[in-house]
């Protein structure tokens, strides 16, 4: 290896070649794998966030009503301080610049005018010109003021200064200009010790005045109003960092999407009755009677068959399924009691455990009613107050089975992260073919994070628009952290119809339509 190192001596090494060498042998060396993944990327370039322009199109489109009233809006205002506005009126007064201290205009005198009248229009900048206006004419006005009423003008090739004043009255707009002319000649034979400028046309009273048109300014303000509701909507829309999509779990957690759920407006239908009866009762287990179900849609039944089935894919072995949100009001109660009905529907035995301890929504939302007069849950069994079979259910859907949550309980997680929450769920394993555990929010307790290590796999439901992008990489995080498998995610209230979702949900009304006119969950109409 020394012998390797050492050169010859009068070799020299080539920069250029020794770098091409060096990146075809790690180019070499990452693709057979020799380098470890992590170690490939030393400096990992920040992530570019793109804009999506097609959606921004959609969401354009969708609030098109506001472009609409901010562009009315801004007509009537900019129409309205149009008819408020002023007559305005311009006088113009002009001198000549030419030497003729010699007696006559030559060549050299048109020469030194031209020079002069560059140097002349300063004149009209000086305090001194504008006193003289000032007291001539009694004006109240300050010297910024007169400043702004006047504007000196030279045309190209000549030696004539224009003095144009703008005032509201006419008359007075002449006597300004001529007072200005009156000044500039006084100040430029006293002070600069020049030759006196020729009055080459004085003002007069205009007979016309200028008044901004108010169709114009009202064409204005409508443009202004639209371009306004336009920049306000693009930047709500960059600015908005909730989740819309399947792509932003995937690219901020890092699992897919198992299905999409349609929102679900209040009033639109009213809950219905989940009708039928275990087909055979099991002797000496309690009954537990879903009385109410939302109303679901043909695409609501036709999204809940599909998660049914990616979860079909996720093995064999995953039997124990977690189902989380990152908070409260993301539909993680929908989504397991309508996966459970659907699971029985299918041929599956099913048990859904309440692990929400602390605010059980589904006793309230579904009004479960209860065969026996204690209405015992999972808290009072962790609490050896009762047995498990006192707190295991046979619902009113056939191989649908329950574990509510039982009597608030004080101190739900020393509840849950004990050994016999881990026996029950070993033992419920054994004795049906899906174990759906509905949990409290991840994100906001650690409830669900002590029962992640007993599941085989967690689904986390994700409310469309609801929180920050970002809350769903630090909920996976937090669930993989106990060893437990991200199955993935499930996008909840997905406004179908709006405009700037069509185009990412398009399939789904597409051909839907058809359908839900033939058959109502999953069976023929009749």
């Amino acid at each position: 290896m020394d012998e390797l190192q050492k050169q010859p001596e009068g070799m020299q090494t080539d920069p250029q070649m020794v770098a091409t060498v060096t990146a075809a042998v790690l180019q070499t060396l990452q693709a057979t794998g020799t380098i470890p993944p992590g170690e490939q990327k030393s400096h990992p370039q920040p992530e570019v966030k793109t804009i999506d322009l097609i959606g921004l199109f959609f969401a354009i489109l969708e609030k098109f009503w506001l472009v609409v009233i901010c562009a009315i809006m801004g007509a009537l205002i900019m129409g309205w301080l149009a008819g408020r506005g002023t007559t305005t009126y311009t006088a113009t007064s002009k001198l000549y610049i030419v030497d003729t201290s010699s007696g006559s205009i030559n060549i050299a005198n048109l020469q030194l005018g031209t020079v002069l009248t560059l140097d002349y229009q300063e004149v009209f900048k000086t305090w001194e010109v504008h006193e003289m206006v000032i007291e001539d004419l009694g004006l109240p006005y300050s010297y910024e003021q007169m400043q702004s009423l006047i504007s000196i003008s030279n045309p190209q090739d000549t030696r004539i200064l224009y003095i144009t004043v703008r005032y509201p009255d006419a008359k007075m707009a002449a006597d300004i200009a001529n007072a200005y002319a009156k000044a500039a000649k006084t100040f430029i034979i006293n002070t600069m010790r020049g030759e006196e400028p020729s009055d080459f046309s004085i003002a007069l009273e205009p007979s016309v005045g200028y008044r901004v048109s108010k169709s114009s300014r009202m064409v204005m303000g409508f443009m202004l109003g639209s371009v306004m509701a336009v920049g306000l909507i693009t930047l709500l829309f960059v600015l908005d960092n909730r989740p819309r999509s399947p792509e932003q779990i995937q690219q901020y957690g890092g699992i897919p999407t198992l299905a999409v759920f349609p929102d679900r407006p209040k009033g639109k239908a009213a809950p219905r009755r989940e009708s039928g009866v275990a087909a055979e009762p099991t002797a000496g287990m309690p009954l537990l009677e879903v009385t109410q179900f939302p109303e679901s849609d043909f695409v609501s039944h036709e999204a809940m068959n599909t998660l049914c089935t990616n979860l079909s894919y996720c093995g064999p072995d995953v039997r124990k399924v977690m189902i989380t949100s990152r908070y409260a009001g993301e539909g993680k109660s929908y989504v397991s009691m309508n996966l459970m009905r659907t699971m029985a529907k299918l041929g599956r035995r099913v048990v859904l455990v309440d692990t929400d301890l602390r605010a059980s929504g589904i006793q309230a939302d579904y009004q479960l009613r209860y065969s026996t007069e204690k209405h015992y849950g999972l808290s009072d069994y962790l609490s050896a107050h009762c047995s498990v079979a006192e707190v295991l259910y046979q619902t009113n859907i056939p191989g649908a089975f329950m574990i509510p949550a039982g009597h608030e309980a004080p101190n739900p997680l020393q509840l849950l992260d004990t050994p016999t929450m881990k026996r029950l769920v070993e033992w419920l394993s054994t004795q049906f073919d899906v174990v759906l555990i509905d949990t409290p929010p991840v994100g906001v307790l650690v409830d669900a994070v002590a029962m992640a290590k007993f599941c085989d796999g967690a689904l986390l439901v994700v409310g469309y628009r609801k929180g920050n992008q970002s809350e769903i990489g630090e909920a996976v995080k937090n669930i993989k952290q106990t060893g437990c498998k991200m199955l993935g995610g499930v996008l909840n209230g997905v406004k179908f119809r709006s405009l700037s979702n069509k185009h990412y949900y398009y399939s789904s009304e597409r051909y839907s339509g058809h359908y839900s006119k033939r058959y109502k969950y999953g069976q023929k109409a009749k």
